[in-house]
């Protein structure tokens, strides 16, 4: 069995926690899964802690399971739990883009940004959950904040969640691929495109994106027939299932031995190699190195290069997944699903128009445990790398011996020699 790396605190946090599941279950399995369909997935989530049995030692798989279970559900697994370390920065709104550009000297909320790529508005509040259990625990905030939940979505309804009622099929779909970061390519890849599905036909176009990025990660199946039935009502069993294939894919290649530091021998007056990346998880996926970008740009300090990450200079844009910063005289657009990770303004424009872009990534981001994950080409540490002569790509430099992955931390299209 995969492994999961939770921490004993954090695994009694979700017992205790998430109310449709209890402490107590019995030692030798749970009696009303032997047999189900659902039985294998759901063991595997209890052995990992996020989810558990009640009292009875009943599993209870064909219950109903609602909106906000299903949405604490994802959070907790995807260890977004209100008062750790991993959502700390979701806890808050003030990573979000609209916070950056309302706090200075002008309001960048009128300026011509491309199709909103520059600017986000704030989520509006959801306005039946305030005395939820769900925003009283601090999980509202944190879904919002993350983008697992999009509070548009609810518009039509007067921003109403619901929380209560009975999730569907549909929904959940929607949920795990904002969970793994696919709203992108759920967006933009799939127009007009049919699911495969016997019902396709009965789906929104806008649905038919989720549909098949959540598929194509194996997230989720269909009905033996071929149909979808996404406005059927989602059971325990379906719910935890769909949220265990998720945790499958996103945490596919993760190697908790591998460690992580930064660099920056690229610029000209630095000679700073193997700075410490703390708590840094890593992946290897089709022979591409993944590290996290909040944590890499954390780690480096140096105040006149803007680099410290998250800060003012650097912001989440829930709805899109995406992150934004300035550093000298460029900002940089990484976005969740895409490979197309950036812009560059030169200092004079940089506040009204798009100048160029730039597209050194060579795969799609990923999302893990809500940390944006870049996938770089790794490139062998030499006589050349140490004397400033860089790719013309972002790189990550990888000793396969050591296990150890050296970020460039600079993210430009070009490196000074």
């Amino acid at each position: 069995m995969k492994k999961r790396f939770f921490v004993m605190s954090l695994c009694m946090t979700l017992l205790i926690s998430i109310p449709f599941v209890s402490m107590a279950a019995d030692k030798e399995g749970l009696k009303d899964l032997n047999g189900h369909w659902s039985e294998g997935q759901v063991t595997r989530a209890v052995e990992t802690g996020w989810v558990n049995g009640y009292l009875d030692g009943t599993f209870r798989p064909e219950a109903t399971i609602t909106r906000a279970e299903f949405t604490k559900m994802a959070l907790a697994a995807d260890r977004l739990i209100p008062g750790s370390e991993n959502a700390a920065m979701y806890e808050s709104d003030r990573y979000q883009y609209s916070q950056l550009y309302e706090s200075g000297k002008e309001s960048y909320k009128d300026k011509q940004y491309p199709e909103g790529v520059f600017y986000e508005a704030p989520q509006e509040s959801l306005t039946d959950v305030n005395n939820h259990w769900l925003t009283k625990q601090g999980w509202t905030t944190i879904a919002l904040n993350y983008g697992m939940l999009v509070s548009e979505d609810y518009a039509h309804a007067g921003y109403r969640f619901y929380p209560d009622k009975p999730i569907t099929r549909y929904e959940m779909a929607i949920i795990m691929d904002r969970m793994l970061g696919l709203v992108y390519p759920a967006n933009e890849n799939h127009k007009d495109e049919n699911t495969g599905f016997t019902d396709d036909n009965s789906m929104k176009d806008w649905q038919r994106g989720y549909v098949i990025e959540a598929y194509n990660a194996g997230v989720l199946q269909g009905y033996p027939d071929g149909s979808f039935h996404g406005e059927k009502t989602a059971t325990r069993a379906e719910a935890v299932t769909m949220v265990q294939n998720a945790l499958d894919y996103m945490e596919k290649g993760l190697d908790p031995e591998i460690t992580v530091k930064t660099c920056l021998k690229n610029l000209y007056y630095y000679d700073d190699w193997d700075k410490p990346v703390e708590k840094a998880l890593a992946q290897i996926i089709d022979g591409k190195i993944y590290v996290p970008l909040d944590r890499c740009y954390a780690s480096d300090s140096r105040s006149d290069l803007q680099s410290g990450f998250p800060s003012r200079s650097a912001n989440w844009a829930p709805v899109q997944q995406s992150i934004v910063f300035f550093r000298e005289e460029e900002s940089f657009l990484f976005t969740a699903g895409t490979e197309v990770t950036g812009f560059g303004m030169s200092e004079d424009i940089r506040r009204d128009y798009l100048n160029y872009s730039h597209e050194y990534l060579s795969v799609p981001a990923r999302m893990l445990y809500g940390h944006l994950m870049v996938g770089l080409e790794p490139v062998e540490r030499n006589d050349e790398t140490e004397e400033n002569k860089f790719p013309n790509q972002q790189t990550v430099f990888w000793d396969a011996d050591a296990k150890t992955a050296v970020f460039d931390i600079r993210p430009a299209p070009y490196h000074w020699s």
